[in-house]
């Protein structure tokens, strides 16, 4: 039988990517911090009989002993965990010159070093439950700096960093890393925006995306949507000057 482990799994990409597995019969560990979502999500795949099933493990992933006796009890109720999809995250839009401490520290803790404390804690389990591949959601915000965003994209991009050395130092084992970088995807978290984002999909297509991606593509990085990535991208190689003048102008319309 295969199995995964999802975290933020009671909403948006997290959500939609957990059933996108349980449609093929994966069992999917979910787990968010939110019971009722969980709840929500397994009733949902019972709903639509899916031939996979949803294990719901509420636990926070920044609390190292939730993510302890997560790992446990999935050690002690499977033999083999395929795929462990690292999407716990979350988004305050906050101006640079009214930032505060307390939204740095829970943007930073949630979106890097959990994701980072929760792979050390794996490390033993690499072998004993054959865990083929890691995958970690971070964000095409990680590729630049953006308005109203430091401490996001600053997570975002540390993300990315540690995981490319994980890639690294891994090369020559039995387990591979990778990273998703999500456009603007309809969550609970982009329905906040009071601005319009280009070429925003369904969540649901984000985690066919991410299943389609894990199960038959090896690229280390898949971005998406395509045409939002392809200009992100761009914007990224642009020289600072000209980054600064088109975010500058952008932010004051």
């Amino acid at each position: 039988m295969h199995s995964c482990w999802i975290t933020g799994a009671s909403s948006g990409i997290g959500k939609a990517t957990a059933l996108s597995f349980a449609k093929r019969g994966y069992t999917v560990f979910a787990s968010a911090r939110s019971l009722e979502g969980l709840n929500s999500l397994k009733k949902t795949c019972d709903d639509l009989s899916y031939s996979g099933k949803i294990i719901s493990l509420p636990i926070d992933v920044t609390n190292l002993n939730d993510v302890k006796s997560a790992l446990k009890y999935i050690k002690d109720n499977i033999k083999y965990l395929d795929y462990i999809i690292l999407n716990a995250g979350t988004y305050i839009k906050e101006d640079s010159k009214n930032i505060t401490i307390e939204n740095t520290k829970l943007m930073i803790d949630l979106n890097f070093v959990s994701v980072v404390n929760s792979i050390i804690l794996m490390q033993p389990y690499f072998l004993d439950l054959k865990i083929k591949q890691i995958a970690v959601v971070s964000s095409m915000a990680a590729w630049r700096g953006m308005p109203m965003a430091a401490a996001y994209c600053s997570s975002k991009a540390a993300i990315k960093t540690a995981i490319e050395s994980f890639e690294i130092d891994y090369s020559k084992e039995d387990i591979v890393f990778r990273l998703f970088y999500p456009g603007f995807v309809e969550t609970p978290l982009t329905n906040k925006n009071d601005f319009k984002m280009p070429f925003i999909i369904k969540s649901d297509k984000a985690g066919e995306k991410i299943y389609s991606s894990i199960k038959y593509s090896k690229k280390f990085e898949v971005s998406f949507p395509m045409q939002f990535s392809i200009i992100m991208k761009f914007l990224s190689i642009l020289p600072w000057p000209l980054y600064k003048w088109l975010m500058t102008k952008k932010s004051q319309n």
